[in-house]
């Protein structure tokens, strides 16, 4: 399982039993059970700040806000350390409920888990780090404590270095995914012999400045609602984005090229053109672009390969979970294969 599955587990098993200690807490004890729910609260909103917003930690979050309401009368009573008499039949009965929710959300947890990433583990190089700064002034490593970075660089590579020059590809996720989404269709292009770079951005003033988008931890959801319940409004906004042209800037300034190097752009729905504009303004090099977007047979274009990385979004969006990496594996192949007949026919 991944850390985001046992995170939410963690708080559902708070919540739970929080809830349904009426069944074998000792009446002439102190309530001290009731505080449960609040722990959960507290995890629930970590996990949101942790692995970002998404429809699944929300409902979590509503469940734990839910329940630590209701104890929040059996909380001050345990602080006043009044011993239990009997419990409320209100309280059993909510209790009852939110117990219930929790146990069917453990349930839809497992279920809507995504696919293990040992499944896709290969024989690649991976590496991330922290950088603070922005477009206009530059980019510095983050190595001292109590420094808010501003993006967090992805890295991917094969094992043995190629002498002849790297093979570059620099990825630009929408706003409705992010980095982690495409893990194993890195490690799988990492495995095909190129150099993958891709960034999460945490914070928004390492953007441009006509950059409108919201803070990390909300980008996708928002994004995500907006492309689901108003598809029209959505694409009229990524349109006027510059939020993927500039990932691509922040990754050619830190990948390094070189002469021998060569570098591709890839994003996933270049609804704004942003890598006709990257290629026409830049001063290095670049091969040339592909969209995932155009893939036969993807159908969560934008999203990422959510089928293997968040089936609870997939079953949303009507695509049939699959926990056997087929599509990330299938997106590298066909992007490999492109890049690879394109330097054939340049050379």
């Amino acid at each position: 399982m991944t850390n985001q599955v046992l995170a939410d587990l963690l708080v559902l098993a708070l919540l739970f039993i929080g809830n349904a200690r009426f069944l074998f807490v000792n009446h002439s004890q102190k309530d001290t059970l009731s505080i449960l729910p609040f722990a959960g609260l507290f995890v629930s909103v970590v996990n949101i700040f942790v692995f970002t917003l998404s429809f699944e930690n929300f409902l979590i979050f509503i469940l734990a806000l839910f329940s630590s309401v209701w104890n929040v009368r059996s909380v001050l009573r345990m602080f006043s350390e009044v011993i239990l008499d009997q419990y409320e039949i209100r309280l059993i009965s909510i209790c009852s409920v939110n117990a219930l929710l929790a146990a069917l959300m453990i349930f839809a947890v497992i279920y809507f888990r995504p696919m293990n990433p040992k499944k896709m583990r290969l024989p690649v190089k991976q590496t991330s780090a922290l950088y603070s700064g922005n477009i206009s002034e530059g980019f510095s490593e983050v190595n001292a404590p109590f420094v808010f970075p501003g993006f967090r660089l992805f890295s991917f590579g094969p094992e043995t270095e190629n002498a002849s020059g790297r093979k570059i590809i620099l990825f630009a996720s929408p706003e409705t995914a992010n980095s982690s989404l495409y893990n194993a269709f890195f490690c799988k292009l990492a495995n095909n012999g190129f150099y993958v770079y891709a960034v999460d951005v945490l914070r928004n003033n390492c953007l441009s400045s006509e950059t409108d988008v919201p803070l990390n931890f909300t980008r996708r959801f928002s994004a995500l609602k907006r492309k689901i319940f108003n598809s029209a409004a959505y694409e009229e906004k990524q349109k006027k984005s510059s939020f993927a042209e500039d990932q691509f800037w922040i990754l050619l300034s830190l990948c390094n090229p070189t002469e021998k190097d060569t570098v591709f752009l890839v994003t996933d729905e270049d609804l704004s053109g942003s890598m006709q504009s990257v290629i026409q303004k830049s001063l290095i090099k670049i091969f040339g672009c592909f969209d995932l977007a155009y893939i036969d047979g993807y159908r969560t274009k934008g999203a990422g390969p959510v089928e293997n990385t968040d089936p609870f979004l997939a079953s949303i969006l009507g695509v049939q979970m699959d926990r056997s990496g087929y599509m990330s594996s299938h997106l590298g192949t066909v992007l490999s294969d492109f890049i690879n007949t394109q330097m054939i026919n340049e050379y």
